[in-house]
């Protein structure tokens, strides 16, 4: 499926700019990941099935829609820094189950992991992160979930860089990417500049930031 992203869009380039600043309170950042959630939210519901349902009107009952099967659609937000753009989708997708995941790089999730998700044939899974940097966490699970029957599979992020974007799109022709915004600034982000760190107020000394910038990088 073509890679849907939104850069230009005059409320993205709102929205990310304010996700981009360092001078905002982690509160201030979770907000904006809420909002940019909610807003790819819009679009993903433009790939799910609606069916009509009985509303109470003011003037009695009255023809709505609703999301089909929408319990049966999963949720799968990356640990930690998904958590919120997560927040934003469940803003539209309220009956959708929430099952938080922490893959590794290039293997994925665990069989054990793989068993606490409900049945995974023919079931769509919306996968959700903040930031898909190499691809490497997301990847191996998308493998995973196609490996085993999934349905639909969709995957939302609020930020890539433009290489990484092309390739997934390649890579994955069956699956619908959503990313708020693409971008040619590509980094891994370690301490200070870990979108982790910076949601939850958890940034390193200045000791630590020099000990972080030497180690191995974690997830992607």
């Amino acid at each position: 499926m073509p890679l849907r992203e939104f850069t230009n869009r005059h409320l993205v380039r709102l929205l990310a700019t304010r996700s981009r600043r360092t001078d905002i309170t982690p509160w201030e950042l979770t907000q904006s990941h809420i909002e940019l959630g909610r807003f790819l939210a819009g679009e993903l519901v433009e790939l799910l099935e609606l069916e009509p349902c009985e509303i109470q009107h003011p003037q009695g009952i009255r023809k709505g829609w609703k999301v089909a099967r929408e319990e049966e659609i999963v949720l799968l937000p990356f640990l930690r820094a998904g958590l919120y753009a997560a927040d934003g989708v469940r803003e539209v997708l309220r009956l959708a189950p929430v099952i938080h995941i922490s893959p590794k790089r290039e293997t994925g999730l665990s069989e054990a992991e793989l068993g606490q998700l409900p049945p995974i044939a023919g079931r769509t899974f919306i996968l959700i992160d903040s930031v898909v940097n190499t691809g490497a966490s997301l990847e191996p699970v998308l493998r995973q979930l196609r490996e085993r029957g999934a349905g639909q599979l969709i995957a939302v992020a609020l930020v890539g860089p433009v290489a990484t974007a092309k390739r997934l799109e390649g890579a994955f022709p069956d699956v619908h990417f959503l990313f708020a915004r693409v971008s040619e600034n590509q980094y891994t982000g370690v301490g200070a500049t870990d979108t982790g760190n910076r949601l939850f107020g958890t940034l390193p000394s200045k000791g630590q930031e020099a000990r972080l910038t030497h180690e191995p990088k974690g997830r992607e």
